[in-house]
Parts: C-alpha cells; sequence; structure tokens
C-alpha cells in the first residue's frame, strides 16, 4: 500500500499514477474532497488500484485519523509519501515570521507530523519513507527564503530520520528542481508584482527546464526499489552544492550564474 500526501494533483498525482501503474495499491490523502474524489475517479478508469482519504496534514488528529483508517481499510503501509509543500515570492526585507511560520507548518512541520504517524506502520513492513524536498534544500534562493528555511529544515528531519529512525525502514529524500506545470508562468504572478520579474519564473527565475513531473514520479519509483538514500534533479546540481560545501564564496557566484536576474 502506497500513501501519497497532496496526492489529488501536481507531482503528488503524478506519483499516485505511477505507483499504480506498475501494479501498487495507492491511497491520496488531500483535503480538498471534491478535488480528491475527481482525481481517483480518473485514475480509477484504467483499472488503477486508486483510493483517497479526506486528511489535513497541518493537524494532528486528523493524521492519526487517516492513518487508522487506512490500517483498518488495507492492513498495512508500505511505502509513505509526505509531498505536501507550498513555496512564496517574497523578499527577505519584507518577509514575516508569520510568512517563516505558514512555509514551516506546510513544509516541513506536515512531514514530521505525518512520519511519526507512519513510522510504526513502515517498521512493521520494511517500508519506505519518502520526503518531496527541493533543490532549496540544499542552498539558499533569492526571493524564497521561507521556503528555503522550511526545505532545509525537512532536510535536517530526514538526514535525523536516516541515522535514528528503525533501521527496517528505507528513507528516500528527493530534492526536484522547477517541475513543469501548466501554470509555470502565471502561478506566482499576484506575490511576485513588486518584485524583479524572475520572482513570477518557475524556480525564481533559476536557469533550469521545468521537469516533467511523470519523469520525477519514475525516479522517486525506481529509488525507492533500488532503497537509494537520496535522488537530486538534475544530477548536474550535485556538483554546486559540493563546490558551495569547499567555497561558500564560490557557490553564491554559482547561484548568481544559475539566476536569471541581470544584477
Amino acid at each position: 500500500m502506497v500513501v501519497v500526501t497532496g496526492g489529488s494533483s501536481g507531482l503528488g498525482r503524478a506519483i499516485a499514477a505511477e505507483f499504480a501503474g506498475v501494479g501498487a495499491r495507492v491511497i491520496c490523502l488531500a483535503r480538498d474532497e471534491q478535488k480528491l474524489t475527481q482525481t481517483v475517479n480518473e485514475l480509477s478508469q484504467s483499472g488503477a488500484a486508486v483510493s483517497g482519504v479526506v486528511a489535513d496534514v497541518t493537524d494532528g488528529l486528523s493524521v492519526a485519523a487517516a492513518v487508522e483508517e487506512i490500517k483498518n481499510r488495507h492492513g498495512q503501509i508500505d511505502v509513505w509519501i509526505n509531498n505536501v509543500g507550498r513555496s512564496l515570492r517574497i523578499s527577505l526585507a519584507d518577509a514575516r515570521i508569520e510568512d517563516f511560520q505558514e512555509l514551516m507548518e506546510i513544509n516541513f512541520l506536515s512531514a514530521v507530523r505525518c512520519s511519526l504517524a507512519a513510522l510504526p506502520e513502515l517498521d512493521r513492513t520494511s517500508g519506505h519513507l519518502v520526503n518531496i524536498g527541493s533543490l532549496a534544500s540544499k542552498t539558499g534562493w533569492p526571493l524564497v527564503a521561507p521556503y528555503s528555511a522550511s526545505k532545509h529544515a525537512l532536510a535536517a528531519y530526514h538526514h535525523q530520520l536516516r541515522l535514528e529512525g528503525p533501521r527496517s525502514i528505507h528513507y528516500l529524500f528527493v530534492c526536484p528542481g522547477p517541475i513543469r506545470r501548466t501554470d509555470g508562468g502565471t502561478r506566482y504572478a499576484d506575490q511576485a508584482s513588486m518584485l524583479p520579474e524572475e520572482a513570477a519564473k518557475p524556480g525564481a527565475g533559476v536557469k533550469l527546464k521545468g521537469i516533467p513531473p511523470e519523469e520525477i514520479a519514475v525516479r522517486i519509483r525506481e529509488a525507492c526499489e533500488k532503497r537509494s538514500a537520496d535522488l537530486v534533479m538534475p544530477g548536474k546540481a550535485r556538483i554546486a552544492f559540493a563546490l558551495a560545501q569547499l567555497s561558500p564564496r564560490l557557490g553564491d557566484y554559482l547561484l548568481k550564474r544559475f539566476s536569471s536576474s541581470k544584477k
């Protein structure tokens, strides 16, 4: 049984479709019941074993109830994928404590909450716990400070899971670059109206092509099969991260080279 939080749209939906496509039973978790039902119906039309559970990952009682429902309905959990996340376009000078709190709750604490609820079941099945980070989990980036800080926190927590979590569980941390979306050029238009023009672009202007969510989903499934520790897309980003560890100034220079900003 594969559980995907935020499974009603975007990358979560693609992950659900990928695992279902190879014969896995999949449960999508989402808050919007109408959207969740539509997604489940569409994915099930091809014969896939997909169902949905309404849950709010920012609410501990809701998460606990969802885990119990899944256990009662299906008996076990083999894969849990923490996919829920949100970004924000804002300058560091304008970012309020509330902005950091909101994204820490959505991008970090929700994953901690779900992980703690799922760990006992995954330990029992020697399953997989997957956390969806970002390239922003590895580095800072202009105009997304609350997002980057929350994804750094998630990376640290995931590392602690590898060090201290149940040894039977496979832990996978996924760090994709900008994900291709139909609304990629307009999604952050309102937030970025008073910011440099690159803020509204996918990845806040990073010079990387958007990655199809279906491609990321395939790589996640393959990484689970191989029990890999992490997945960085595109792979060449690893070089920049390694150089930044050796020389922070060089790392900052490379970040500017990857930015669409002309400053």
